[in-house]
């Protein structure tokens, strides 16, 4: 496979600057940019590092229970990006907040989000779906690696890299336009490395990695893949629910499914497992699907 390194960037120094966010005024904070390859920024990045300013914010009792983004524009990988955060309310039992995200002035992303004192209550959730578990099946790199150089330039800087998560899709992961299938599709992830015991530090890092593969789901049924050369993707919006604390080292299953696709958007949903069968989060994505006549070299 040719150049199949030139992509290998250093994952301890994405985990190491992800969410050094630097004060620079009151509620106001900067994260300088992340060395890169990518033609834009990935889209969990900036939900997660919009979740790790509104958490500076926080009172010390209390937890994001929810979080809506809006993608207002695409982000540059080579900028720095700044985060305003409006504390909105602050009761007994909840917190509301609101966060800016801007490059040079410019909002790329808004989020509101809930915030949450932990209190005990009766509970119900649905069951773990019956799937194989994650040893013994193909990593995402493996799918990757298998393909070789039929996967187009574009997408080596995002696909070809060393990720921080390692993927195992139950179902084959599909790359190319293929029969058209059922939009669903089960897939376990892991943090590679050990993280602390911080709540807060496991809900960074699984927004981050919550933007990955949600939208594939609604590709499905179309029998589009993500790599074909006409498609236009972005995320659009992006909301996460927490319903219980999770430790992303260890093993999570991300069950993924799509209700519907029109007008060029697609609805993309997703439940959240522990391996000892906890539903632990909820998620839920837009994005659009653009069929271009004419290829075009700067999509994702």
């Amino acid at each position: 496979m040719a150049d199949q390194e030139i992509y290998n960037n250093d994952p301890a120094v994405e985990r190491d600057m992800l969410f050094a966010l630097h004060e620079v005024g009151p509620d106001r904070y900067r994260a300088e940019p992340i060395p890169s390859r990518l033609l834009r920024l990935y889209g969990g990045q900036v939900v997660a590092q919009a979740v790790a300013a509104i958490q500076k914010t926080a009172p010390a009792d209390r937890s994001i229970n929810s979080c809506h983004a809006y993608f207002v524009r695409p982000g540059s990988i080579d900028r720095p990006i700044d985060f305003i955060v409006s504390r909105d309310r602050d009761g007994q039992s909840f917190s509301a907040r609101r966060v800016s995200v801007e490059q040079d002035g410019q909002i790329i992303l808004t989020m509101a989000a809930s915030l949450h004192v932990h209190e005990d209550g009766p509970g119900h959730q649905f069951p773990m779906p019956d799937v194989p578990g994650p040893e013994g099946l193909r990593s995402m790199s493996d799918y990757i690696a298998e393909v070789g150089d039929y996967l187009t330039q574009k997408h080596w800087p995002f696909w070809r890299r060393k990720h921080l998560f390692d993927w195992r899709p139950v179902e084959p992961f599909r790359i190319f336009n293929d029969a058209p299938v059922s939009s669903v599709r089960h897939v376990w992830f892991r943090f590679e490395g050990t993280l602390g015991g911080d709540p807060a530090e496991h809900q960074r890092f699984f927004a981050y990695v919550s933007d990955l593969h949600i939208l594939h789901a609604g590709l499905l049924p179309l029998g589009v893949g993500w790599a074909d050369e006409h498609l236009q993707t972005a995320s659009l919006d992006h909301a996460i629910w927490f319903h219980d604390r999770f430790r992303v080292d260890e093993w999570l299953l991300y069950s993924l499914d799509s209700p519907a696709a029109a007008g060029a958007r697609t609805l993309g949903r997703g439940v959240v497992h522990t391996a000892d069968g906890r539903l632990v989060a909820s998620v839920a994505q837009e994005g659009l699907i653009r069929i271009l006549e004419t290829p075009r070299g700067d999509t994702l």
